[in-house]
């Protein structure tokens, strides 16, 4: 037997396998009767028809991959459960699809808790029109911080902040930056790793949630003002000004979440 016949044989018990396993539905719920469970597999029936393409099916026959789909699952369920039932809607497999090949092995609880609000509004007549495909891909390039920070993100409109330029003493002037880009985000939200909150912003940025209004600066100045002594600008000015330097300056600006952000946050974001 040559490899092109291995191969094909493999194939062939693939399919094989993928045609005689239980329903998706069937693998995860025992008591297919309950009402939770039949508004799952209403809102999720053709998605999972899809899902053969990845072997989901197959992949429910592993232990511990099925305990995290069950539970990723049953998140969506207690959220669909939410939604009236005559304001459910069939989900659309471009992006029903992809949420439930990802979730299926997805671990970490902020961005489960992203995708399946993302599928609850996509099973919801009133939201459907959020729920566009492309916050697929842009939810799995978050972190877990950053998942935060757009949870945080949900009443703003922007993110004031400020960065520190100290002043040199030499005649030739020149500065430093001794700050760059301060908000009050650590301040206010459960960072893992607050020193990358600076990336965190950046990739924000990179992915149409954010933009940098730099140059420009809002009127009120209470969260620069808040932002300053957070950070302790007059205990700096004590210290190195001016011995050090000859004067610590304030710059500020802010990012604005954009139209686009904003349906992210939306359709992503529990209220």
């Amino acid at each position: 037997m040559d490899v092109n016949e291995n191969d094909n044989n493999m194939d062939n018990q693939v399919l094989d396998l993928v045609k005689t396993a239980p329903n998706v539905i069937g693998q995860i719920y025992q008591d297919l009767a309950q009402p939770g469970v039949q508004a799952v597999g209403k809102a999720l029936g053709t998605v999972f028809e899809f899902s053969t393409s990845f072997l989901l099916p197959v992949k429910l026959l592993n232990e511990k991959f099925k305990l995290n789909f069950t539970k990723r699952l049953n998140e969506y369920k207690e959220k669909l459960e939410k939604v009236p039932e005559e304001k459910r809607c069939e989900v659309h497999p471009q992006i029903g699809t992809p949420i439930v090949e990802k979730l299926s092995y997805t671990t970490t609880d902020e961005i489960a808790d992203l995708f399946t609000t993302l599928l609850a509004n996509a099973s919801n007549v009133d939201k459907v029109n959020v729920a566009h495909p492309s916050f697929v891909n842009m939810i799995e390039r978050l972190s877990t911080d950053e998942a935060r920070i757009i949870k945080y993100l949900i009443d703003s409109i922007d993110v004031p902040y400020c960065s520190f330029r100290a002043i040199s003493n030499n005649d030739g002037g020149g500065f430093l930056t001794i700050g760059d880009h301060l908000t009050l985000i650590p301040y206010y939200v459960s960072l893992d790793y607050p020193q990358n909150i600076n990336a965190y912003l950046s990739n924000l940025v990179s992915i149409g949630v954010l933009i940098d209004k730099v140059g420009l600066y809002k009127i009120d100045k209470s969260n620069y003002d808040e932002i300053c002594e957070k950070n302790d600008l007059n205990g700096l000015k004590q210290r190195l000004v001016p011995t050090v330097f000859k004067n610590i300056e304030v710059s500020k600006s802010y990012y604005e979440i954009t139209s686009f952000g904003r349906l992210f946050i939306d359709a992503c974001i529990k209220k």
